[in-house]
Protein backbone atom coordinates (compact mmCIF):
# COMPACT_ATOMS: atom_id res chain seq x y z
CA UNK A 1 0.00 0.00 0.00
CA UNK A 2 1.07 2.75 -1.06
CA UNK A 3 0.79 4.80 2.49
CA UNK A 4 4.31 5.96 2.73
CA UNK A 5 4.20 7.99 -0.43
CA UNK A 6 0.75 9.41 0.54
CA UNK A 7 1.90 10.52 4.16
CA UNK A 8 5.28 12.12 2.70
CA UNK A 9 3.25 13.95 -0.04
CA UNK A 10 0.37 15.34 2.49
CA UNK A 11 2.60 16.54 4.81
CA UNK A 12 4.44 18.45 2.25
CA UNK A 13 1.70 19.98 0.93
CA UNK A 14 -0.13 21.12 3.98
CA UNK A 15 3.21 22.58 5.12
CA UNK A 16 2.47 26.15 4.87
CA UNK A 17 -0.69 25.45 7.03
CA UNK A 18 1.05 23.91 9.49
CA UNK A 19 4.00 25.76 9.62
CA UNK A 20 1.39 28.75 11.18
CA UNK A 21 0.43 26.55 13.99
CA UNK A 22 1.75 26.71 17.58
CA UNK A 23 2.81 23.48 18.44
CA UNK A 24 3.80 20.47 16.65
CA UNK A 25 0.00 18.50 18.12
CA UNK A 26 -2.05 20.34 16.04
CA UNK A 27 0.08 20.01 13.17
CA UNK A 28 -0.66 16.78 13.16
CA UNK A 29 -4.43 16.84 13.10
CA UNK A 30 -4.42 18.78 10.29
CA UNK A 31 -2.64 16.08 8.15
CA UNK A 32 -5.19 13.59 10.32
CA UNK A 33 -8.43 15.38 9.76
CA UNK A 34 -7.63 15.53 5.60
CA UNK A 35 -6.72 12.00 5.65
CA UNK A 36 -10.38 11.23 7.53
CA UNK A 37 -12.07 13.60 4.88
CA UNK A 38 -10.71 12.08 2.14
CA UNK A 39 -10.83 8.36 3.21
CA UNK A 40 -15.07 8.96 4.56
CA UNK A 41 -15.84 11.58 1.77
CA UNK A 42 -17.35 13.53 4.24
CA UNK A 43 -16.68 16.13 6.55
CA UNK A 44 -18.42 14.50 9.54
CA UNK A 45 -15.88 13.98 12.44
CA UNK A 46 -17.44 10.55 13.94
CA UNK A 47 -16.99 9.15 10.21
CA UNK A 48 -13.50 10.78 9.79
CA UNK A 49 -12.13 9.65 12.94
CA UNK A 50 -13.31 5.76 11.48
CA UNK A 51 -10.43 5.85 8.88
CA UNK A 52 -7.31 6.57 11.42
CA UNK A 53 -5.31 3.70 11.44
CA UNK A 54 -5.67 1.36 14.97
CA UNK A 55 -2.17 1.29 15.54
CA UNK A 56 -1.85 4.93 16.29
CA UNK A 57 -5.68 5.41 18.33
CA UNK A 58 -8.63 3.81 18.93
CA UNK A 59 -11.75 6.04 16.98
CA UNK A 60 -12.88 8.07 20.20
CA UNK A 61 -9.34 9.06 20.69
CA UNK A 62 -9.38 10.27 17.03
CA UNK A 63 -12.86 11.54 17.18
CA UNK A 64 -11.59 13.65 20.66
CA UNK A 65 -8.40 14.73 18.97
CA UNK A 66 -10.69 16.15 15.82
CA UNK A 67 -13.22 18.31 18.19
CA UNK A 68 -10.81 19.72 20.49
CA UNK A 69 -9.51 21.16 17.49
CA UNK A 70 -11.88 22.34 15.84
CA UNK A 71 -12.61 24.38 19.23
CA UNK A 72 -8.78 24.93 20.05
CA UNK A 73 -8.29 28.83 21.20
CA UNK A 74 -5.06 29.07 20.72
CA UNK A 75 -5.15 29.37 17.08
CA UNK A 76 -7.80 31.05 14.90
CA UNK A 77 -9.30 30.43 11.56
CA UNK A 78 -7.41 33.25 10.04
CA UNK A 79 -3.92 31.14 10.47
CA UNK A 80 -5.81 28.45 8.71
CA UNK A 81 -7.03 30.50 5.48
CA UNK A 82 -3.54 32.37 5.72
CA UNK A 83 -1.94 28.47 5.19
CA UNK A 84 -4.21 27.92 2.87
CA UNK A 85 -3.62 31.04 0.63
CA UNK A 86 0.19 30.24 0.89
CA UNK A 87 -0.60 27.03 -0.67
CA UNK A 88 -2.32 28.97 -3.48
CA UNK A 89 0.88 31.21 -3.69
CA UNK A 90 3.13 28.19 -3.67
CA UNK A 91 1.29 26.45 -6.21
CA UNK A 92 1.67 29.90 -8.54
CA UNK A 93 5.60 29.95 -7.83
CA UNK A 94 5.63 26.56 -9.23
CA UNK A 95 3.35 26.88 -12.57
CA UNK A 96 4.57 30.64 -12.96
CA UNK A 97 1.73 31.81 -15.20
CA UNK A 98 2.45 35.32 -17.55
CA UNK A 99 -1.25 36.47 -15.42
CA UNK A 100 -3.64 34.93 -13.66
CA UNK A 101 -7.21 34.35 -14.23
CA UNK A 102 -9.29 34.24 -11.22
CA UNK A 103 -13.09 33.31 -11.19
CA UNK A 104 -14.96 35.06 -8.82
CA UNK A 105 -18.41 32.96 -7.83
CA UNK A 106 -20.77 32.64 -5.45
CA UNK A 107 -21.86 29.13 -4.50
CA UNK A 108 -24.91 28.16 -1.95
CA UNK A 109 -24.67 25.46 0.56
CA UNK A 110 -28.16 23.67 0.92
CA UNK A 111 -28.78 22.54 4.29
CA UNK A 112 -31.48 20.34 3.86
CA UNK A 113 -35.22 20.14 5.82
CA UNK A 114 -33.88 22.81 7.98
CA UNK A 115 -36.17 25.80 9.31
CA UNK A 116 -34.67 26.83 12.56
CA UNK A 117 -31.17 27.03 12.64
CA UNK A 118 -29.45 30.51 13.53
CA UNK A 119 -28.87 32.50 9.95
CA UNK A 120 -30.13 29.99 7.88
CA UNK A 121 -31.12 31.95 4.35
CA UNK A 122 -33.34 30.61 1.54
CA UNK A 123 -31.05 30.25 -1.38
CA UNK A 124 -31.14 28.96 -5.04
CA UNK A 125 -29.82 26.24 -6.08
CA UNK A 126 -29.13 24.70 -9.52
CA UNK A 127 -27.73 21.48 -8.79
CA UNK A 128 -29.13 18.67 -7.78
CA UNK A 129 -32.15 20.21 -10.12
CA UNK A 130 -35.98 19.39 -9.00
CA UNK A 131 -37.96 16.55 -10.86
CA UNK A 132 -38.21 19.28 -13.74
CA UNK A 133 -34.92 20.36 -14.35
CA UNK A 134 -35.14 23.49 -12.82
CA UNK A 135 -33.09 25.05 -10.48
CA UNK A 136 -34.70 25.35 -6.59
CA UNK A 137 -34.95 27.84 -3.81
CA UNK A 138 -33.95 25.96 -0.89
CA UNK A 139 -32.58 26.91 3.14
CA UNK A 140 -28.72 27.11 3.53
CA UNK A 141 -25.71 29.37 3.22
CA UNK A 142 -24.39 31.59 1.05
CA UNK A 143 -20.97 31.40 0.42
CA UNK A 144 -17.90 33.10 -1.83
CA UNK A 145 -14.79 31.98 -2.91
CA UNK A 146 -11.76 33.30 -5.61
CA UNK A 147 -10.14 30.34 -7.79
CA UNK A 148 -7.17 30.99 -10.04
CA UNK A 149 -8.53 28.52 -12.88
CA UNK A 150 -5.50 29.26 -15.56
CA UNK A 151 -3.20 26.55 -14.10
CA UNK A 152 -3.05 22.97 -13.99
CA UNK A 153 -3.73 22.74 -9.92
CA UNK A 154 -6.37 25.44 -9.34
CA UNK A 155 -5.69 27.81 -6.37
CA UNK A 156 -7.91 29.46 -3.70
CA UNK A 157 -7.35 33.02 -2.95
CA UNK A 158 -10.32 33.79 -0.95
CA UNK A 159 -13.08 31.59 1.13
CA UNK A 160 -15.81 32.45 2.71
CA UNK A 161 -19.29 31.07 4.07
CA UNK A 162 -21.97 34.30 6.18
CA UNK A 163 -25.42 34.83 5.87
CA UNK A 164 -28.22 37.03 4.73
CA UNK A 165 -29.64 37.10 8.15
CA UNK A 166 -26.99 38.07 10.43
CA UNK A 167 -25.84 41.28 11.71
CA UNK A 168 -22.49 41.32 10.68
CA UNK A 169 -23.57 40.94 6.52
CA UNK A 170 -23.91 43.90 4.76
CA UNK A 171 -24.44 42.98 1.01
CA UNK A 172 -23.23 40.57 -1.39
CA UNK A 173 -21.08 43.14 -3.08
CA UNK A 174 -19.39 43.79 -0.14
CA UNK A 175 -18.29 40.08 0.20
CA UNK A 176 -17.18 40.30 -3.61
CA UNK A 177 -15.39 43.51 -3.03
CA UNK A 178 -13.52 41.33 -0.26
CA UNK A 179 -13.13 38.28 -1.83
CA UNK A 180 -10.91 41.02 -4.46
CA UNK A 181 -9.10 42.84 -2.02
CA UNK A 182 -7.97 39.48 -0.22
CA UNK A 183 -6.87 38.09 -4.10
CA UNK A 184 -4.88 41.15 -4.20
CA UNK A 185 -3.01 40.66 -0.94
CA UNK A 186 -1.85 37.01 -1.65
CA UNK A 187 -0.62 37.99 -4.99
CA UNK A 188 0.41 41.44 -5.01
CA UNK A 189 3.26 41.23 -7.57
CA UNK A 190 0.96 38.85 -9.84
CA UNK A 191 -0.91 40.75 -13.12
CA UNK A 192 -4.81 39.49 -12.15
CA UNK A 193 -7.18 39.11 -14.42
CA UNK A 194 -11.15 38.81 -12.93
CA UNK A 195 -13.41 36.61 -14.42
CA UNK A 196 -17.28 36.81 -13.25
CA UNK A 197 -20.86 35.83 -15.02
CA UNK A 198 -23.46 38.18 -14.64
CA UNK A 199 -23.82 38.40 -10.85
CA UNK A 200 -21.04 40.51 -11.34
CA UNK A 201 -22.94 43.23 -13.69
CA UNK A 202 -22.37 46.30 -11.64
CA UNK A 203 -21.16 49.30 -12.36
CA UNK A 204 -19.73 49.69 -8.54
CA UNK A 205 -18.07 46.95 -9.11
CA UNK A 206 -16.51 48.12 -12.56
CA UNK A 207 -15.12 50.86 -10.44
CA UNK A 208 -13.51 48.45 -7.34
CA UNK A 209 -12.08 46.42 -10.58
CA UNK A 210 -10.54 49.07 -12.34
CA UNK A 211 -6.81 48.56 -11.26
CA UNK A 212 -7.24 45.22 -12.59
CA UNK A 213 -8.45 43.40 -15.43
CA UNK A 214 -11.82 41.88 -15.80
CA UNK A 215 -14.26 40.11 -17.77
CA UNK A 216 -17.52 39.91 -16.51
CA UNK A 217 -20.52 38.90 -18.16
CA UNK A 218 -23.45 41.52 -19.36
CA UNK A 219 -27.07 40.65 -17.95
CA UNK A 220 -28.36 44.52 -18.30
CA UNK A 221 -28.79 44.91 -21.83
CA UNK A 222 -31.31 47.41 -21.27
CA UNK A 223 -28.70 49.88 -19.99
CA UNK A 224 -28.14 52.91 -21.58
CA UNK A 225 -24.27 53.40 -22.67
CA UNK A 226 -22.34 55.77 -24.86
CA UNK A 227 -21.03 55.06 -28.48
CA UNK A 228 -18.52 57.00 -29.87
CA UNK A 229 -19.98 57.95 -33.22
CA UNK A 230 -16.76 58.65 -35.61
CA UNK A 231 -18.83 60.34 -38.66
CA UNK A 232 -20.16 62.76 -36.35
CA UNK A 233 -16.73 63.09 -33.49
CA UNK A 234 -19.38 62.56 -31.05
CA UNK A 235 -20.39 60.53 -28.15
CA UNK A 236 -24.07 59.55 -28.63
CA UNK A 237 -26.38 57.37 -26.18
CA UNK A 238 -27.88 54.27 -27.13
CA UNK A 239 -29.62 50.82 -25.48
CA UNK A 240 -26.73 48.18 -25.06
CA UNK A 241 -29.20 45.64 -26.17
CA UNK A 242 -29.68 47.64 -29.66
CA UNK A 243 -25.88 47.81 -30.11
CA UNK A 244 -25.06 43.80 -29.21
CA UNK A 245 -28.22 43.22 -32.60
CA UNK A 246 -26.08 45.03 -35.17
CA UNK A 247 -22.73 44.54 -34.13
CA UNK A 248 -20.23 43.62 -37.08
CA UNK A 249 -18.71 39.60 -36.86
CA UNK A 250 -15.11 40.68 -36.99
CA UNK A 251 -13.37 36.88 -37.07
CA UNK A 252 -14.34 32.87 -37.26
CA UNK A 253 -12.68 30.18 -35.11
CA UNK A 254 -13.57 27.15 -33.77
CA UNK A 255 -13.73 26.42 -30.49
CA UNK A 256 -13.86 22.53 -28.36
CA UNK A 257 -17.05 22.07 -25.35
CA UNK A 258 -16.51 19.42 -22.86
CA UNK A 259 -19.76 17.81 -21.75
CA UNK A 260 -20.96 14.87 -19.79
CA UNK A 261 -17.48 13.31 -21.45
CA UNK A 262 -18.47 14.49 -24.90
CA UNK A 263 -16.36 16.84 -27.10
CA UNK A 264 -17.76 18.51 -30.08
CA UNK A 265 -16.48 21.77 -32.26
CA UNK A 266 -18.46 24.60 -32.10
CA UNK A 267 -17.93 27.99 -34.79
CA UNK A 268 -17.67 31.03 -33.06
CA UNK A 269 -18.20 34.41 -34.10
CA UNK A 270 -17.47 37.60 -32.41
CA UNK A 271 -17.70 40.87 -33.02
CA UNK A 272 -16.57 44.14 -30.46
CA UNK A 273 -16.55 48.12 -30.12
CA UNK A 274 -16.07 50.58 -27.17
CA UNK A 275 -18.57 52.03 -25.07
CA UNK A 276 -18.60 54.44 -22.25
CA UNK A 277 -20.79 54.75 -19.31
CA UNK A 278 -22.37 57.97 -19.25
CA UNK A 279 -22.42 58.34 -14.94
CA UNK A 280 -18.80 57.45 -14.70
CA UNK A 281 -17.15 58.37 -18.05
CA UNK A 282 -15.82 54.98 -17.18
CA UNK A 283 -14.64 53.33 -21.20
CA UNK A 284 -14.99 49.93 -21.77
CA UNK A 285 -15.24 47.13 -24.43
CA UNK A 286 -17.97 44.93 -25.45
CA UNK A 287 -17.05 41.79 -26.94
CA UNK A 288 -19.85 40.12 -28.33
CA UNK A 289 -19.80 36.09 -29.17
CA UNK A 290 -22.03 33.26 -31.23
CA UNK A 291 -21.68 29.92 -31.28
CA UNK A 292 -23.71 27.46 -33.78
CA UNK A 293 -23.95 24.66 -31.00
CA UNK A 294 -25.95 26.16 -28.20
CA UNK A 295 -27.47 29.32 -30.57
CA UNK A 296 -26.71 31.97 -28.08
CA UNK A 297 -25.62 35.06 -27.55
CA UNK A 298 -22.73 35.86 -25.16
CA UNK A 299 -22.02 39.41 -24.21
CA UNK A 300 -18.80 40.30 -22.01
CA UNK A 301 -17.79 43.84 -20.66
CA UNK A 302 -13.99 44.32 -19.84
CA UNK A 303 -11.71 47.13 -19.65
CA UNK A 304 -9.14 45.63 -21.75
CA UNK A 305 -8.60 47.25 -25.07
CA UNK A 306 -9.21 44.70 -28.19
CA UNK A 307 -7.39 45.82 -30.65
CA UNK A 308 -6.45 42.97 -32.13
CA UNK A 309 -8.67 39.93 -32.98
CA UNK A 310 -6.06 37.47 -30.77
CA UNK A 311 -6.71 39.91 -27.87
CA UNK A 312 -10.35 39.13 -28.46
CA UNK A 313 -9.96 35.11 -28.77
CA UNK A 314 -7.82 35.76 -25.23
CA UNK A 315 -10.65 37.40 -23.46
CA UNK A 316 -13.17 35.00 -24.40
CA UNK A 317 -11.50 31.67 -23.74
CA UNK A 318 -10.42 33.39 -20.33
CA UNK A 319 -13.78 33.95 -19.71
CA UNK A 320 -14.48 29.96 -20.75
CA UNK A 321 -11.98 29.20 -17.88
CA UNK A 322 -14.41 30.37 -15.72
CA UNK A 323 -16.63 26.77 -15.75
CA UNK A 324 -13.62 25.03 -13.98
CA UNK A 325 -15.27 26.97 -10.62
CA UNK A 326 -18.22 25.05 -10.90
CA UNK A 327 -16.18 22.00 -11.32
CA UNK A 328 -14.68 22.66 -8.35
CA UNK A 329 -17.66 23.35 -6.04
CA UNK A 330 -19.63 20.03 -7.50
CA UNK A 331 -16.54 18.32 -6.33
CA UNK A 332 -16.74 19.95 -2.86
CA UNK A 333 -20.37 19.62 -2.58
CA UNK A 334 -22.42 16.53 -4.51
CA UNK A 335 -20.63 13.20 -5.07
CA UNK A 336 -17.16 14.31 -3.86
CA UNK A 337 -16.55 15.31 -0.22
CA UNK A 338 -19.77 16.21 0.67
CA UNK A 339 -18.78 19.80 2.71
CA UNK A 340 -22.74 20.56 3.18
CA UNK A 341 -22.81 17.32 5.73
CA UNK A 342 -21.67 19.57 8.34
CA UNK A 343 -24.39 19.02 11.20
CA UNK A 344 -24.36 21.32 13.96
CA UNK A 345 -27.74 23.57 15.13
CA UNK A 346 -26.45 27.24 15.32
CA UNK A 347 -24.99 29.83 13.07
CA UNK A 348 -22.25 30.26 15.37
CA UNK A 349 -21.44 26.43 15.57
CA UNK A 350 -21.80 26.29 12.03
CA UNK A 351 -18.71 28.66 11.94
CA UNK A 352 -16.72 27.02 14.78
CA UNK A 353 -17.19 23.83 13.52
CA UNK A 354 -16.00 24.88 9.97
CA UNK A 355 -13.02 26.00 11.03
CA UNK A 356 -14.24 28.82 13.87
CA UNK A 357 -15.09 30.20 11.71
CA UNK A 358 -15.07 27.58 8.68
CA UNK A 359 -12.66 25.33 9.82
CA UNK A 360 -14.24 22.60 8.66
CA UNK A 361 -14.75 23.96 5.42
CA UNK A 362 -11.13 25.08 5.08
CA UNK A 363 -9.97 21.45 5.60
CA UNK A 364 -12.29 20.04 2.90
CA UNK A 365 -10.85 23.07 0.45
CA UNK A 366 -7.63 21.73 1.37
CA UNK A 367 -8.53 18.06 0.77
CA UNK A 368 -10.11 18.95 -2.53
CA UNK A 369 -7.15 20.99 -3.64
CA UNK A 370 -4.62 17.64 -2.54
CA UNK A 371 -6.61 15.44 -4.97
CA UNK A 372 -5.96 17.76 -7.89
CA UNK A 373 -2.56 18.16 -6.55
CA UNK A 374 -1.62 14.43 -6.57
CA UNK A 375 -3.34 14.16 -9.92
CA UNK A 376 -0.54 16.53 -11.52
CA UNK A 377 2.81 15.49 -9.77
CA UNK A 378 2.43 12.40 -8.79
CA UNK A 379 3.82 9.74 -11.43
CA UNK A 380 1.21 8.70 -14.19
CA UNK A 381 1.60 5.35 -13.27
CA UNK A 382 1.35 5.71 -9.98
CA UNK A 383 -1.79 8.17 -10.30
CA UNK A 384 -3.19 5.16 -12.69
CA UNK A 385 -2.64 2.85 -9.69
CA UNK A 386 -5.20 4.77 -7.69
CA UNK A 387 -7.47 4.90 -10.09
CA UNK A 388 -7.49 1.25 -10.95
CA UNK A 389 -8.30 0.47 -7.29
CA UNK A 390 -11.07 3.25 -7.05
CA UNK A 391 -13.22 1.12 -10.24
CA UNK A 392 -11.23 2.32 -13.31
CA UNK A 393 -12.93 0.38 -15.64
CA UNK A 394 -10.14 0.38 -18.36
CA UNK A 395 -12.90 1.33 -21.53
CA UNK A 396 -12.26 4.03 -23.90
CA UNK A 397 -15.07 5.84 -22.69
CA UNK A 398 -13.46 6.12 -19.17
CA UNK A 399 -13.60 9.56 -17.74
CA UNK A 400 -9.99 10.10 -16.10
CA UNK A 401 -11.28 12.91 -13.38
CA UNK A 402 -10.98 13.39 -9.82
CA UNK A 403 -14.13 11.30 -8.47
CA UNK A 404 -12.14 8.51 -9.06
CA UNK A 405 -9.17 8.96 -7.50
CA UNK A 406 -10.79 10.12 -4.66
CA UNK A 407 -12.62 6.39 -4.63
CA UNK A 408 -9.08 5.22 -4.79
CA UNK A 409 -7.74 7.42 -2.12
CA UNK A 410 -10.29 6.19 0.08
CA UNK A 411 -9.76 2.41 -0.43
CA UNK A 412 -6.30 2.81 0.41
CA UNK A 413 -6.78 4.80 3.82
CA UNK A 414 -9.94 2.42 4.60
CA UNK A 415 -7.78 -0.36 3.79
CA UNK A 416 -5.07 0.39 6.33
CA UNK A 417 -7.58 0.94 8.90
CA UNK A 418 -9.19 -2.30 8.14
CA UNK A 419 -5.94 -4.07 8.20
CA UNK A 420 -4.51 -2.33 11.45
CA UNK A 421 -7.95 -2.98 13.59
CA UNK A 422 -7.43 -7.13 12.39
CA UNK A 423 -4.58 -7.14 13.87
CA UNK A 424 -4.75 -5.68 16.95
CA UNK A 425 -8.57 -7.79 17.55
CA UNK A 426 -9.02 -10.69 14.98
CA UNK A 427 -12.13 -12.05 14.39
CA UNK A 428 -13.41 -14.67 16.61
CA UNK A 429 -13.39 -17.32 13.78
CA UNK A 430 -13.03 -20.28 16.61
CA UNK A 431 -16.55 -18.54 17.93
CA UNK A 432 -18.17 -20.03 15.04
CA UNK A 433 -16.07 -23.58 14.44
CA UNK A 434 -17.48 -24.06 18.04
CA UNK A 435 -20.90 -23.46 16.95
CA UNK A 436 -20.87 -25.50 14.00
CA UNK A 437 -19.31 -28.65 16.44
CA UNK A 438 -22.46 -28.63 18.97
CA UNK A 439 -25.26 -28.64 15.31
Amino acid sequence: MPVKELDQTLNEFLAPVTELLPEERLRRVVAQAVRGILAQETPVIAAMAQSISRQEMDCWAAAKRLYRFVDNKRFSHHQLYKGMYRVAQRTVREEHPEYLVVALDPVNFEKPYTKKLEGVSTVHKSTPPDLNGEARLVRGYPAMTATVVNMRVPAISYAQWFSYKTADFLSQNREIQRSIRTTRWVFPDQKLRFVMDSGGDDQKLFDFLQPDEFVITATHWERLVQVYNERLKRWETEHLGDLVDCVPWRMTFQAAFHHAGRTRLAKIKMGWFQIRLPDSKQKLWVLVAEDDLEKRTLVLLTNISIRKHATAQAIYQDWRLRGRIEHGYRFDQEQGLDVEDVRVHTLERMRRNALRPFRVFALVLLAAQFVFHLNQHWPPKAVLWLRKLGGKLGLPTDRNGSYILLRGLSAVYQTVATLSWTILQPFPHHLFQQKAGYG
